[in-house]
C-alpha cells in the first residue's frame, strides 16, 4: 500500500509532527504500533481527550490535558505518540505556541507526533511544522481478503457457500468505498440467518452500499442499469463507449494504453445526456457514483470545497468507477460568485489532470458556454459529444425502445408516420407523450392506440420550438467545438 511507504518514508526523514486524516483509527494505530516496534521496540503512546496517555492500556497521570500531553512528550527519550482529535482544541492560542515548542524541542530526537483526525484543521501557524497525510479507504486486494476471511468463517460455521471467484471479486468490489468496520458490518447485514450464500449476495451488497454513500451527503450510488440498447440513435458515442469497453484492463495497460479520464457529453435538453452516463456503468460493468453539486454547496455535509474533496477520495477509493456529475455548469463555472466555487474549480482542475486512479468522470451540460475554457481543454476529458435532437431515423429507434419498454408491441402502430409527426421533438418529450397516450387509454380501459397519440402530438409544443433561439445558440457554439454524438443530422 503506497501509504505505508508514505509513512515510513516521513518517519525516516524526521518529521516531528505527521498528521493522518482517517476515520480508521484502528486501522492506522496498527500500522504505527509495527512502525514503532521495529523503529523502538515499544508500543506507541495514545491520547485522547478523555484518558490522556496510555500505552498497552496503562494510563500515564497528569496527561489529561493537551498541554500536559506536549509536557509529557517532551520529556521522554524517545517514543511515537498518537494524538486523537486534536482539531478540535486549535482555537486556543496556548494549544498552538505549546505545539510549536514542543517541535522546535523535540526535531532531530527519536520522537514521532501523530495527529490522527477524520478532520484535517490546522491553524496558519503549524503548517509549516506538519506533514500530511490522507488515509486512504481500503483498497480491493485488503477488501478481498476481508470478504475471502469473512466467508471462511462462516463456513467453519455450517453456511453453504455456493460462490464462484468472480462472485467473491464482485462482493469485495461492491465494498470498495466503505472503511474495514462498515464492510464487516454490511457482510453480517446481508449475511444474517442466511444458510447459504449464493451470487445474490452481490445485489444486497450493492444496495448497503447505496444507503451508505447516503451519509456522505453528497454522493449517490446508483444502481439501476441501462443497456446502449435502451438508447435510440446516438451511434457515434455509442461506438466510442464500446471501444473503450476494456479500457480498465490489465491488458490494456500492458499493450500501453492510459486508463480513459472523462468524457462530457453536452447539448438540448432531454435528448439522452443523463442516460448514456448511466448505460457507460453498465457497459463497462463499474459502479457509478452521482455528485450533486447542489448538495455541495448547500452546506449540509460540511464546508464546500472539504465535502467536495472528501467526494472525490470516496470515488477514488471505489475505483474503478463512473463518477457522474450532472449539470456540471451548475456546480462548476468561471462565473465565481464565492471563494468556494473557486477553490472548487481549482482543486478539480488539477485533479482532472493528475489523479491516477481509475476514475472516469461522465459530465453533462446544457449551458457549456458557462464551464471554463480551461476545464474544456484536452486532457481534462477525452472527449467533447455534442447530443443534438434526434433524426427522423432516430426518432423511430426512440418510439420503438420506449414501447418496448412498456410492453407495447411496436409493429401495431405506423412508426415512421409517428417519427415524421414528431419532427423537432427530443427524446424525453416523445417518451412523455407515450405515457400520456397510455394514461388516456388507460383511463378508458383499453389498449392505447395511434390516435391517442395523435391527440398528445396535436398539443404539445416542442422545446425546440419554445427555445428555438436557445437551441440554435448551443448548435452554433458545438459546431466545431464538440463532435457530434448522432451520425445523422435532424431535419432543423
Amino acid at each position: 500500500m503506497k501509504v505505508r511507504e508514505e509513512l515510513r518514508e516521513l518517519i525516516s526523514a524526521g518529521y516531528p509532527f505527521i498528521y493522518i486524516v482517517s476515520w480508521e483509527e484502528n486501522r492506522v494505530e496498527e500500522v504505527l504500533e509495527e512502525f514503532s516496534s521495529s523503529a523502538l521496540g515499544t508500543s506507541p503512546f495514545v491520547w485522547t481527550n478523555t484518558g490522556g496517555f496510555k500505552r498497552d492500556g496503562n494510563p500515564e497521570e497528569e496527561t489529561r490535558s493537551l498541554i500536559q500531553a506536549l509536557d509529557f512528550i517532551v520529556q521522554q527519550e524517545k517514543g511515537f505518540f498518537i494524538l486523537k482529535d486534536v482539531h478540535h482544541l486549535f482555537q486556543n492560542p496556548e494549544v498552538i505556541r505549546k505545539f510549536r515548542d514542543t517541535y522546535f524541542s523535540i526535531r532531530g530526537k527519536p520522537k514521532r507526533v501523530f495527529l490522527l483526525s477524520p478532520i484535517f484543521k490546522l491553524p496558519e501557524e503549524l503548517k509549516r511544522h506538519v506533514a500530511v497525510v490522507d488515509y486512504p479507504l481500503p483498497e480491493f486486494q485488503e477488501m478481498l481478503s476481508l470478504v475471502v476471511s469473512f466467508l471462511k468463517e462462516r463456513g467453519e460455521k455450517g453456511t453453504k457457500i455456493n460462490l464462484s471467484r468472480e462472485d467473491v471479486n464482485q462482493m469485495a468490489v461492491a465494498l470498495q468505498g466503505f472503511t474495514v468496520d462498515e464492510a464487516t458490518f454490511a457482510l453480517r447485514r446481508v449475511t444474517h440467518q442466511r444458510k447459504s450464500l449464493d451470487a445474490g449476495i452481490i445485489e444486497a451488497l450493492k444496495e448497503e452500499k447505496r444507503q451508505i454513500m447516503r451519509k456522505e451527503g453528497v454522493l449517490e450510488y446508483i444502481t439501476e442499469k441501462l443497456r446502449l440498447e435502451d438508447i435510440g440513435g446516438l451511434d457515434n458515442l455509442k461506438q466510442w463507449l464500446i471501444k473503450r469497453k476494456r479500457a480498465f484492463s490489465p491488458e490494456a495497460r500492458k499493450y500501453g494504453l492510459d486508463v480513459p479520464r472523462g468524457l462530457l457529453v453536452m447539448g438540448i435538453t432531454g435528448c439522452g445526456k443523463s442516460i448514456i452516463i448511466k448505460a457507460v456503468s453498465t457497459l463497462w460493468e463499474l459502479p457509478l457514483f452521482r455528485l450533486d453539486m447542489n448538495l455541495v454547496y448547500s452546506g449540509i455535509a460540511g464546508l464546500p470545497e472539504e465535502a467536495f474533496i472528501r467526494a472525490l477520495k470516496v470515488v477514488e477509493s471505489a475505483s474503478p468507477a463512473v463518477l457522474w456529475l450532472d449539470e456540471i455548469e451548475s456546480g462548476i463555472t468561471d462565473k465565481y460568485t464565492a471563494d468556494s466555487t473557486a477553490r472548487i474549480l481549482g482543486y478539480f482542475l488539477t485533479w482532472m489532470q493528475e489523479h491516477k486512479e481509475g476514475v472516469f468522470v461522465g459530465a453533462t451540460a446544457n449551458r457549456i458556454d458557462m464551464l471554463p475554457a480551461e476545464l474544456l481543454r484536452r486532457g481534462r476529458f477525452d472527449q467533447i459529444f455534442f447530443v443534438d435532437l434526434p433524426s427522423r431515423k432516430e426518432r423511430e429507434e426512440i418510439f420503438r425502445v420506449h414501447f418496448k419498454k412498456r410492453g407495447i408491441d411496436p409493429d401495431k402502430f405506423n412508426i415512421p408516420q409517428l417519427a415524421q409527426i414528431t419532427k423537432g421533438w427530443s427524446g424525453a418529450e416523445i417518451e412523455q407523450a407515450i405515457i400520456s397516450a397510455m394514461y388516456e387509454a388507460f383511463n378508458q380501459g383499453r389498449p392505447v392506440e395511434e390516435d391517442d397519440l395523435y391527440k398528445i402530438f396535436t398539443n404539445t409544443v416542442p422545446l425546440s420550438t419554445t427555445m428555438a433561439e436557445q437551441v440554435k445558440k448551443i448548435r452554433s457554439w458545438a459546431h466545431d467545438r464538440a463532435v457530434r454524438a448522432s451520425s445523422e443530422k435532424p431535419e432543423i
